[in-house]
């Protein structure tokens, strides 16, 4: 059976939401974090010691976007992909990227220096940080202007990816900035019950 080792507000949360999504089968796998610190012998699972790694068979992956690729890929066919060809594929691949590779950068600093050790903390970072996810999700917003959804009017992986940004944002007291359309959006994207199971793990 599928694994998934997960931590709590981690990026496994998009992973676990895409299995409940597709229904897939899978056992979860909680994992303390910082696992380095908390659980060495994760480090024979994930020598990088990162949250999450999937492990089906002799397949190894983790990173969380590619874990949500290949669950679709193994249960689908699935409506959470948008495939070569479709209509939506560009805003598709646009979006599934850019919750991790735009949005999360700036995020992470604020984890680093809102949650982090307080010897590495800094304000002014913490800051820049903040206006810099807020400024990225502008273009969310512009992209959700008439729509539900971010890509091919219908929910897909590239919601989990940009949604995950946004729950992460919750806990570092974010969400009062989002603007109306983002914070809408992110009350859809709360209200899927994979979501809900998901949260429920992660």
């Amino acid at each position: 059976m599928l694994k998934i080792y997960f931590a709590p507000f981690a990026r496994s949360l998009r992973a676990l939401w895409t299995l409940e999504e597709m229904g897939a089968p899978y056992e979860a796998v909680r994992v303390q974090f910082p696992p380095r610190a908390a659980q060495p012998d994760y480090l024979a699972v994930n020598p990088l010691g990162q949250i999450p790694t999937m492990v089906e068979g002799d397949v190894v992956i983790f990173e969380s976007m590619a874990i949500c690729e290949y669950v679709a890929d193994r249960f689908g066919p699935t409506d959470l992909q948008v495939k070569a060809g479709e209509a939506g594929r560009g805003d598709y691949l646009q979006w599934l990227w850019y919750g991790e590779a735009t949005l999360m950068p700036p995020v992470g600093t604020m984890v680093r220096n809102a949650l982090g050790p307080a010897e590495g903390r800094d304000p002014k970072v913490l800051a820049d940080a903040r206006a810099a996810v807020l400024e990225r999700l502008v273009l969310v917003e512009q992209a959700l202007e008439g729509k539900a959804f971010l890509a091919a009017e219908r929910f897909t992986l590239a919601d989990i990816s940009v949604a995950y940004a946004l729950n992460l944002g919750t806990l570092l007291q974010l969400a009062p900035d989002y603007s109306p359309a983002v914070a809408a959006y992110f009350e859809r994207m709360k209200a899927r019950p994979a979501f809900q199971a998901a949260m429920a793990k992660a």
